[in-house]
């Protein structure tokens, strides 16, 4: 029985262009997060071991190293932090209007211009092939104002699982490389002294930098894990009789704030990353949708 069309209004022109054009808007943000990596860590690196073996040309070294630190501050971070902006207010617009949530000037400001989404849906180059079913399709069956908790109850506990899961691969790529080192230099008998100079130092900011990342990664999936307690304590309260159609949907718009913010600010994942890391995650998230309709008296669920 379908209660709601999220299901099928998900899949239509509208809002296949929508994710269209997120998916563009991300898929240059994480082009440039590749450059901002290669110019800030990879580069420094290289040059830094070259600079080992000829020693004429570090001061040249040096100065590259503060050029690059400079371009990443005053342009490269600022334009990736564009672009997310823009990527989150596409997916601010997708769910307003599938979850017939009202736009929040206050927390997203002014909707995106419509040649924005036009110019990235048209650029987007891979199809709609891994858009569809954006949300779970089982989530047709409840009445709205549960299937808008559903959803947004799934945004956030996808987003988690991926960050939790990136920071684990960061950290165990960190401790791989060190043991790698430790290795080598033992392998060569390097004195401690060497050691240090020639392969501590060079490999320094790359650990730094996955260390660090996977920190930030950490940080946003406790984030996201808080809101998800708050998405899931307004699921009981909806399903205790303690809020009606109108307060859940003022209470899912106040969440929806929450992940519209979020989105502005959690750092990305890299890409080859995160496509491995979603294989098998979109039958965990209809797996778990299809728990919470059977707690609402929906026991059987269709998944094809």
């Amino acid at each position: 029985m379908t209660m709601n069309d999220i299901a099928e209004r998900q899949n239509t022109p509208h809002f296949l262009r929508l994710l269209r054009a997120r998916s563009e808007i991300y898929r240059r943000a994480t082009h440039l997060q590749l450059v901002q990596v290669t110019l800030t860590v990879v580069v420094p690196v290289v040059m830094a071991i070259v600079a080992l073996f000829m020693p004429a040309i570090r001061p040249l070294a040096a100065a590259v190293s503060v050029s690059l630190t400079l371009i990443d501050i005053g342009f490269l971070d600022r334009a990736l932090k564009r672009r997310l902006k823009t990527a989150a207010l596409i997916c601010e617009r997708f769910d307003c209007d599938l979850l017939k949530l009202p736009w929040s000037k206050f927390a997203a400001g002014k909707p995106l211009e419509p040649e924005i989404i036009a110019e990235a849906d048209r650029r987007w180059p891979k199809g709609d092939a891994k858009l569809i079913d954006w949300y779970p399709a089982a989530v047709g069956q409840a009445p709205l104002h549960l299937a808008r908790i559903i959803c947004q109850r799934t945004n956030l506990w996808y987003d988690a699982k991926l960050r939790e899961n990136y920071s684990f691969l960061l950290v165990a790529g960190a401790v791989a490389i060190v043991l790698a080192l430790v290795a080598a230099g033992l392998a060569l008998n390097l004195p401690f002294t060497d050691f240090v100079v020639t392969v501590l130092v060079p490999a320094t900011p790359v650990l730094s930098w996955a260390v660090r990342d996977a920190f930030r990664q950490r940080d946003a999936a406790d984030a996201q894990k808080l809101a998800r307690a708050e998405a899931e304590a307004l699921w009981e309260l909806a399903l205790a009789g303690g809020c009606g159609d109108s307060e859940c949907e003022r209470r899912s718009r106040e969440f929806q704030n929450s992940i519209f913010q979020r989105r502005t600010s959690n750092p990305l994942l890299l890409p080859f990353v995160y496509h491995w890391l979603r294989s098998g995650m979109e039958i965990d998230m209809n797996l778990g949708a299809a728990d919470f309709l059977r707690q609402v008296g929906i026991a059987e669920v269709n998944q094809s």
